[in-house]
């Protein structure tokens, strides 16, 4: 392992020195050599395990090496994450929490896990593959896709059924970024379970678990209004608050306050489901059913 190590060094300082570097001035970090040398990333072509072949990188992250391949077992497309050796620390707790949670998660909004696996001494997990699915934002800036605020609700209304279906199982998502939104054909798609949270085993408090709801919930909001922005045409100059530059209705606005803890929060999965369809509803036109007396 030394050898190997040495070999990336010196290879490294080769690249720096052809690009213009001298020996005498050049500082190498000792943290990127470890990096090459652990946190090796493969090629395309390659066959993971004898059954993941990679056809290409999706992400080459701070925490693992995210590859699209091809399952030659299950002749499909699939997800591959890996681990990276040179934050052991760090990953093997995250790679657990996040496999564990997978395995008890069973919704047509998460990718399913498929199984984890070593492969020379690294750690890897594959997943099911979205077809065709793009996150939130090279959706809207990549084919300048506009949604009506109905459409922004009904894909919210989405969102909000997922996460209500991971509380439920007590889980607490943590990081319901636009990135980690996938969309596909009207479909939506919640990923990257990395950050989450499962109160079976952890050790947090009953007041710490509401704080992560409520995180999980502002989330919500941060990502129905950047839906929402999708269709906005005035001066983003001007820097007006969003109550202002949107013309949304008056039900959208009520959720959002309460979403974004402008208003008194919510306190359950489920108000945020019934105050989403009732605003479609009004918005669509249609008659709101009478409340049972």
């Amino acid at each position: 392992m030394k050898k190997l190590f040495l070999a990336a060094k010196f290879a490294i300082i080769q690249t720096n020195v052809k690009q213009g570097g001298a020996y005498g001035t050049y500082t190498l970090d000792d943290k990127k050599v470890r990096q090459t040398v652990f946190d090796h990333q493969y090629a395309i072509q390659q066959t993971l395990a004898g059954r993941y072949k990679i056809e290409k990188i999706l992400q080459n992250g701070s925490y693992g090496i995210i590859y699209l391949c091809w399952d030659l077992h299950a002749n499909q497309k699939c997800v591959v994450k890996q681990m990276r050796k040179s934050k052991k620390k760090e990953n093997v707790e995250n790679y657990k929490q996040e496999t564990a949670i997978l395995q008890i998660l069973d919704n047509n909004g998460i990718p399913k896990l498929i199984e984890t696996f070593v492969y020379e001494d690294r750690q890897f997990f594959s997943m099911e593959f979205v077809e065709g699915g793009s996150n939130v934002e090279d959706t809207l800036f990549a084919s300048e896709q506009k949604y009506s605020e109905k459409e922004c609700l009904e894909l919210a209304k989405q969102l909000t059924a997922i996460v209500c279906y991971i509380h439920e199982k007590g889980i607490f998502h943590g990081d319901i970024r636009i990135p980690n939104v996938l969309l596909n054909r009207g479909g939506l798609y919640l990923i990257d379970f990395g950050l989450a949270h499962n109160i079976h085993t952890d050790k947090e408090s009953r007041e710490h678990h509401k704080q992560l709801a409520q995180e999980d919930f502002f989330d919500i909001g941060d990502f129905l209004l950047f839906l929402l922005y999708s269709a906005y045409e005035g001066d983003t100059k001007r820097n007006r608050p969003w109550t202002e530059e949107l013309n949304i209705h008056e039900k959208t606005t009520h959720i959002l306050k309460r979403l974004l803890q402008i208003d008194p929060s919510y306190q359950r999965c489920e108000d945020i489901m019934t105050d989403m369809v009732e605003a479609i509803t009004i918005i669509s036109g249609e008659i709101l059913p009478k409340a049972k007396a």
